[in-house]
């Protein structure tokens, strides 16, 4: 299954590590907390007074006084309106800004320093320059402005009170002068009045050519006749369009009376020619042959009515076509019966309209021409005026352009001319709100040094202790950071008690000869085996564990081996490792070995007291009962030809293994050296039962520690970490962790 990714080492930003970081070095904290205070209370005795004098300016809106400027209308309501909209449009951070420049630039410094004379900014300087009080000025004066605001705050800072009120007044007065000179072209007026005239010369030849062109076109608004011909084109071409309806329908009525007038002359006369007497008709039957003719006329003209709107398939066209075959019919068989009937019947009334509508043809046809007439004459009016429109068109944007640049140098002009009279102090955008106010001394710069200075003490000191310890210091501290961070076993922690006046676990050497660790003043050394050691207590909760490890993994065999080494020299494995063989010594009337691997090529060393120490190799196969250093307690050293250190080998304690096993020892206690890369430890370790390595805190290295202690796990899983000297600078009261 997949494994869990490893988890992330906790940080070492944590409460407690605060808090003894700042009380392991709370004396340098106090010391360097104590020389801020102490530049702080200079600075407040020392720090030269300094006065200060303020203003209030209003900006209510700026007008830039230049030819380039918009201008109002020219109204008197209309100027009102623009000066209000200026105002409220124009008051923003930007200008503002630019008032704050102009307080603040070199030019009105100097100004201000000419006017007063160098002697009176600089009384205290022996030759004052203007340029040196310009200087003084500039660096003296401060502004402050607001967000949306039209306020601009102004104050002068000066070691001498009065100079200070002086030089803010003049520069307030100056101001007002140096910022018409920027708002306001010098030569303005001269120049508006030239540019005046030459617009209105421009605009006057304008206008008279535009009046001629339009003269010579017959109109007055170019617009107002193109819209008036559109119209009436539109007109006319309607008009003429139902006049050749008409004309097409009159025509089609003649022709078609004309017809029926030749078909009833021609059947008139064949009857009258073949009348006889006996065929003539009577009065009755006279007058109902006209009523016929009559009505078939009527018929007829409805007919072509209702052809000029619909289509010969139309149900009323088929309608009155099939009445006037009816009646067609009723005709014919009259005349048939009576001859004499067509030339009776006068044909006078149908010779009466066929006139009328010939009359009224004449007439659609004169009326049609004359629209035609009329139409071609307003198309070529339109087209007339089209060639000259855009002529037209472009003198007229010229004329509008031409009167809004009279109307703006006229207007700029009348402007000028005010400006002229216009007083600086009496300028009605930029008024002082509050005139320069007398002198009073300020501390706020030298309180925020002084507060700087103390505070700073404070917080360099807190800053260096935490740099320190949480940061650049990599060494291992405390035994919470073995288990949490490193993830390394520990089986127990040594205080750091020699600030108490009590022995601390070390380990000295002097001429090769392993000797105990230092007691307070005034006692005599004693060796770690005795009980009144401070070792023991230690030593004995080392050897419960210890024998409690043995117990649960039922190793029961004689001897044990346990190596003790340290992680570098001085970190108290000699003296651990000899009070751990005295402990173990006591556990039983088993016989303990303790073996020191540190020392050098001699038969026997004075260990303490003359008490003797052999070769190991002799401690194994004893020719003679060995003298014990305590109670069950036998020393021995790995021996060695060889000048300096003994050196242990691999190959040397693999040969020893049959006779440390055949031994009479229950527990044999190796001393072995410090691990290093090149020390043979890291290879014996692999044959022992329990390794206890020894590391000092505050001194060995986290990564260190923590790369061979997987170095040993690696060669046999059986190794312990014992942490030494461990402080603890935090006060109980305070301190959470048991």
């Amino acid at each position: 299954m997949p494994q869990a990714p490893p988890e992330a080492p906790p940080s070492s930003l944590n409460v407690h590590n605060v808090l003894s970081a700042l009380f392991k070095h709370k004396k340098k904290i106090l010391l360097v907390t104590v020389a801020g205070l102490l530049a702080a209370a200079a600075v407040h005795f020392l720090y030269p007074p300094v006065y200060e004098s303020d203003a209030a300016l209003l900006v209510r809106y700026v007008l830039d006084r230049s030819v380039v400027d918009p201008v109002p209308g020219a109204s008197g309501r209309d100027s009102e309106n623009a000066a209000g909209s200026t105002g409220s449009s124009k008051t923003t951070d930007t200008v503002i800004d630019a008032e704050v420049q102009i307080l603040k630039s070199w030019d009105l410094a100097v100004q201000v320093a000419e006017a007063l004379g160098a002697k009176r900014v600089l009384p205290n300087a022996k030759a004052p320059t203007t340029g040196a009080a310009a200087g003084t000025i500039f660096s003296g004066l401060q502004t402050v402005t607001k967000k949306n605001s039209n306020i601009i705050l102004v104050s002068y800072t000066d070691p001498h009170p009065e100079v200070a009120t002086l030089v803010l007044n003049e520069l307030v007065n100056r101001y007002f002068t140096k910022h018409l000179e920027v708002h306001r072209s010098a030569g303005a007026f001269d120049f508006v009045t030239q540019q005046t005239d030459q617009v209105r010369t421009r605009l006057n030849q304008t206008e008279d050519t535009l009046k001629g062109l339009k003269a010579k076109a017959g109109i007055l608004e170019l617009k107002d006749s193109t819209d008036a011909l559109n119209l009436e084109a539109a007109r006319i071409g309607e008009q003429l369009r139902t006049a050749e309806a008409d004309l097409a329908e009159q025509r089609a009525r003649v022709k078609l009376m004309e017809g029926s007038a030749s078909t009833t002359g021609s059947s008139a006369a064949q009857a009258a020619s073949m009348a006889t007497p006996a065929t003539q008709a009577s009065n009755g039957e006279v007058q109902q042959y006209q009523a016929l003719v009559n009505r078939l006329g009527q018929l007829r003209q409805t007919e072509l009515d209702l052809l000029s709107k619909y289509t010969p398939a139309n149900l009323q066209v088929k309608l009155a076509h099939s009445q006037i075959d009816d009646l067609e019919s009723q005709k014919r068989d009259l005349e048939k019966k009576f001859p004499t009937l067509a030339t009776t019947v006068s044909s006078q009334p149908h010779s009466m309209d066929l006139a009328t509508e010939r009359t009224r043809l004449a007439g659609l046809e004169a009326k049609t021409e004359t629209l035609r007439d009329l139409l071609a004459r307003n198309q070529e009016r339109a087209r007339q005026l089209s060639d000259a429109g855009p002529q037209i068109a472009s003198l007229e944007r010229t004329k509008q352009v031409e009167e809004a640049n009279y109307k703006y140098f006229e207007g700029t002009l009348e402007k000028a001319r005010v400006d002229e009279a216009l007083d600086p102090s009496k300028m009605p955008n930029i008024s002082a709100v509050q005139r320069p106010t007398p002198a009073s001394r300020v501390t706020k710069q030298r309180d925020r040094i002084v507060l700087g200075l103390g505070a700073g003490g404070l917080a360099l000191g807190v800053a260096f202790a935490l740099l320190r310890e949480l940061f650049l210091s990599r060494s291992v501290k405390r035994p919470l950071e073995l288990e949490t961070q490193l993830h390394t076993p520990l089986l127990l922690s040594i205080p750091y008690l020699n600030g108490k006046h009590r022995p601390r676990l070390t380990s000295k050497r002097s001429n090769g000869k392993l000797v105990p660790g230092l007691g307070p003043p005034g006692r005599a050394k004693i060796a770690p085996w005795e009980h009144d050691h401070f070792i023991r207590p230690y030593a004995e909760a080392i050897r419960d564990r210890l024998s409690l490890y043995f117990e649960l993994n039922g190793m029961t065999h004689k001897p044990k081996l346990v190596g003790v080494t340290g992680m570098s020299e001085g970190a108290g494995a000699s003296t651990l490792a000899a009070g751990l063989a005295a402990a173990l010594s006591e556990l039983s009337d088993g016989k303990v070995l303790l073996v020191d691997v540190n020392l050098g090529a001699e038969d026997a060393h004075p260990f303490f007291k003359g008490r003797p120490a052999l070769p190991l190799k002799a401690a194994l196969e004893p020719a003679a009962p060995m003298p014990p250093a305590a109670d069950n307690l036998y020393l021995a050293t790995a021996n060695s030809s060889a000048p300096g250190p003994a050196q242990l080998g691999l190959k040397k304690f693999f040969d020893l293994m049959p006779n440390l096993k055949a031994s009479d020892f229950d527990y044999i206690v190796f001393d072995m050296p410090s691990l290093t890369d090149t020390s043979p430890t890291m290879g014996i370790a692999g044959f022992l039962d329990r390794t206890l390595l020894v590391a000092e805190a505050e001194k060995n290295n986290r990564e260190v520690v923590k790369r061979r202690y997987q170095a040993l796990v690696s060669s046999r899983d059986n190794v312990s970490v014992i942490l030494n000297k461990t402080r603890s600078y935090v006060p109980k009261w305070l301190d959470g962790e048991s």
